[in-house]
């Protein structure tokens, strides 16, 4: 598993562009998912407070290699510039390390 990385984002929007921030968010996860180094990832809204979109991402690469070639790409900066005016609160990014999987069946979206 030292080839993969894994992360949570958590992205708490204002109540008012939570439409706005979806859709953007979406945007770039569409456009990441053509990533060679993408493996999957999965959006999930927090049910104590539906403005926080917490996004669980796998990748084929290390932490470095994502922050130094992914996070600068071109589809993701209208995003990374909007981000300011989006959140209600910092965004909270955790990264991990797998150290065992449990492949199961896949959730319906």
């Amino acid at each position: 598993m030292s080839d993969t990385i894994s992360f949570i984002v958590h992205l708490p929007s204002r109540p008012e562009v939570r439409e706005r921030m979806r859709k953007m968010t979406f945007d770039v996860l569409d456009a990441m998912s053509a990533e060679p180094d993408f493996i999957n990832t999965w959006v999930h809204e927090d049910l104590n407070d539906p403005d926080t979109l917490v996004i669980y991402e796998n990748w084929a690469c290390s932490r470095d290699y994502f922050l130094e070639h992914h996070l600068n790409k071109p589809y993701r900066q209208a995003f990374e510039a909007a981000l300011p005016e989006l959140l209600s609160h910092e965004r909270r990014i955790e990264f991990l390390k797998g150290i065992r999987s449990y492949p199961g069946r896949l959730l319906s979206s």
